[in-house]
């Protein structure tokens, strides 16, 4: 008799606690965690300290599309919140070797420097570097190459923007990726 209280004791307690961890993990949510006062931003063109022509235009208007796009924070010029970035380096450097030292890939890599801003409670919310990258090869055509060259799990005539220069796909890619990171850390902001 002992014996079959214990267990229904142990089985109690194993019920209680289930329910109590349910409950306690029922209050924390999974989703973006933006201050609740932040219902906009704004995102003036990136600062540019490299001579890499372009690419600040190019990296504004990927983040500005991704927010637009996943309908983040409303895209306002009187914001709640301001999104400040400076491109810091741009690297263009060979990445791959034959054995006779010829260079088979080169490496885009895009430095920048992203500051979000609570304008409401004037303080900074996010300050971060970012690096990333993307390789080319100057002998292949990448839209037949048969290889995913902008990282998007599609090949040649099933990506439709895998096409035109070499190069411009790989910093069409360090952009993307580096966009993906940015938009990815402010909709996890605590």
């Amino acid at each position: 008799m002992k014996m079959n209280y214990n267990i229904k004791k142990t089985n109690i307690y194993l019920v209680l606690s289930i329910n109590l961890l349910f409950i306690s993990c029922g209050i924390y949510s999974f989703s973006g965690s933006i201050p609740a006062h932040i219902k906009s931003i704004s995102i003036p063109l990136l600062l540019n300290e490299t001579s890499e022509f372009g690419v600040s235009e190019q990296i504004t208007d990927e983040i500005t599309n991704i927010f637009l796009e996943e309908n983040i924070l409303k895209i306002s010029n009187n914001s709640d919140s301001e999104l400040i970035g400076i491109i810091k380096s741009i690297n263009d450097a060979p990445y791959t070797y034959l054995s006779d030292e010829e260079v088979t890939e080169y490496r885009f890599t895009i430095g920048i420097n992203i500051t979000w801003i609570d304008l409401i409670n004037d303080k900074i919310i996010l300050n971060k570097n970012y690096s990333n990258w993307g390789v080319y090869n100057l002998e292949n055509d990448v839209s037949s190459d048969g290889i995913d060259n902008d990282q998007d799990g599609k090949i040649d005539e099933n990506d439709n923007d895998e096409i035109g220069d070499p190069r411009n796909l790989a910093i069409r890619t360090a952009i993307k990726k580096i966009s993906n990171s940015i938009i990815n850390d402010i909709s996890s902001t605590w």
